[in-house]
């Protein structure tokens, strides 16, 4: 007894594990998972992302810029003197040389080290409202990044769910192909027991092999379509992994009642994508007007220099007279810039940005208009689609019933294989054309949810 105990919690365990694991390869693949998979870590969602993260460090280098600006500049050269009189216009840089003739006389140099350092503050205390604006400009490009990543979302969620409907579409289309494969195949072996008691002709078995190569054709041309929608559906989600089962029951079943929508609301991502840039568009043109306005600000510096040349004349050409006769100074005020050219250009600049919120307003109603516009359609579309699904499906039911009379008929001998043949391909015919309509259903929903950016309809009926 005592050697059997382990023997059963080990047989035990192993069954478990393999209901578990076979519980787990056969569960079937939701939408509302394979969305989860799919936001993951595709690579649109994280583009968007890091456009939300650079428009925030964006808002934050506006925000540094209120800060005062200093600048620390440390110089130690070797060069000659010789002064000269003189002007001249320091553009595109400065090159400052002081001295007299009589310098260097005495001791015979023409050259001498120097040094320099200082340390300059320049803080713009009024800019007359021009840096605000841009910072409220920068606090809108942030949430059009958000609202851009929200509107990836959806478009990222629309595609997820085309593709999972084609998976469904093409596992319908399959499962149909091995049925009508089934039938056909029974209507072989049925017209070769018959053919071989003599009670049909021999020819009836060549036309049923016929229509059974035909029927396997079908089978072969669906699988193939099968297998490409399960390596489209992993593109989105690379960490599943074998083949997936889908939900062919809803996916066939009956649709429940749907909300008509009439109009797209406000907050839907395509819209306020559009509505964010327009505001940004209108705050720029305000800072643009701002720009014709002058900077106020505090200036404060100091410095200090050290030459080789002395007062008496006497000049040392050593490194270590750079840093001798120092002179130390500062300098404090209050400086006003205005480009006065700016209040000339500024006006065309102003005209432009009103152009481009006009553009940008006209992008919104265009938008609003159409998305209204089609939602209002398919809410139509959907209801008659409803009722086509509906009386697709009866015909299927009736047309079942009618196939099954007409195989037991021709068993008894009382129709020909052709009419037997006839009544399969209407059946045939009618699956086929329920799965078409099935589909175009499920696929006017999806855009209904895209317009409507509600995805709940659709998760709770295919789960």
């Amino acid at each position: 007894m005592m050697m059997k105990t382990p023997l059963y919690l080990t047989g035990m365990l192993l069954m478990l594990s393999g209901i578990s694991g076979y519980s787990q390869q056969h569960k079937e693949l939701s939408l509302s998972h394979l969305w989860e998979l799919t936001a993951e870590q595709y690579p649109s969602l994280t583009e968007k992302q890091a456009k939300i993260g650079e428009s925030e460090y964006r808002k934050k280098e506006l925000r540094n810029l209120a800060i005062p600006q200093v600048q620390l500049q440390l110089q130690n050269s070797l060069g000659t003197f010789e002064g000269t009189n003189g002007a001249f216009f320091p553009v595109p840089g400065v090159f400052n040389v002081s001295g007299n003739a009589a310098a260097g006389q005495q001791s015979g140099n023409h050259t001498t080290m120097n040094s320099f350092g200082s340390v300059l503050m320049d803080w713009k205390v009024s800019q007359f409202g021009k840096q605000q604006k841009q910072i409220e400009a920068a606090g809108y490009e942030v949430q059009e990044a958000q609202s851009s990543l929200e509107a990836a979302k959806l478009s990222l969620r629309a595609k997820t769910t085309r593709r999972y409907l084609d998976l469904l579409y093409t596992s319908s289309g399959r499962s149909w192909a091995d049925r009508n494969a089934d039938r056909v195949k029974e209507i072989l072996d049925l017209s070769v027991s018959l053919a071989e008691a003599g009670l049909k002709p021999g020819a009836d078995t060549a036309l049923a092999a016929a229509a059974y190569l035909q029927a396997q054709a079908q089978q072969e041309d669906w699988n193939g379509k099968y297998q490409a929608g399960q390596i489209n559906i992993k593109e989105l989600a690379p960490t599943l992994v074998g083949e997936q089962i889908l939900p062919l029951q809803q996916y066939m079943g009956k649709v429940f009642a749907i909300e008509n929508s009439d109009s797209v609301a406000a907050s839907h991502p395509f819209l306020q994508t559009l509505d964010k840039q327009l505001m940004v568009q209108q705050l720029q043109k305000e800072v643009i007007g701002k720009k014709q306005l002058p900077s106020i600000s505090l200036l404060a510096g100091y410095s200090a220099r050290g030459t080789g040349i002395n007062t008496d004349g006497t000049v040392q050409n050593n490194y270590a007279s750079g840093f001798n006769n120092g002179a130390q100074n500062y300098l404090v005020g209050v400086g006003l810039t205005w480009s006065l050219t700016g209040l000339y250009t500024g006006s065309v600049e102003k005209k432009r940005a009103q152009k481009q919120v006009d553009a940008a307003e006209s992008r919104y109603q265009l938008q609003k208009i159409q998305m209204n516009t089609s939602l209002q359609a398919l809410s139509s579309r959907i209801q008659a689609q409803l009722k086509q699904v509906e009386k697709t499906g009866s015909a299927v039911h009736k047309t079942t019933n009618a196939y099954a009379l007409y195989l037991s008929r021709y068993e008894a001998g009382l129709i020909n294989l052709t009419e037997l043949l006839q009544i399969q391909s209407l059946l045939q015919q009618v699956e086929k054309s329920n799965i078409e309509v099935h589909q175009e259903l499920w696929t006017q929903l999806n855009t209904k949810a895209e317009l409507s950016g509600d995805y709940s309809f659709l998760f709770n009926q295919l789960k």
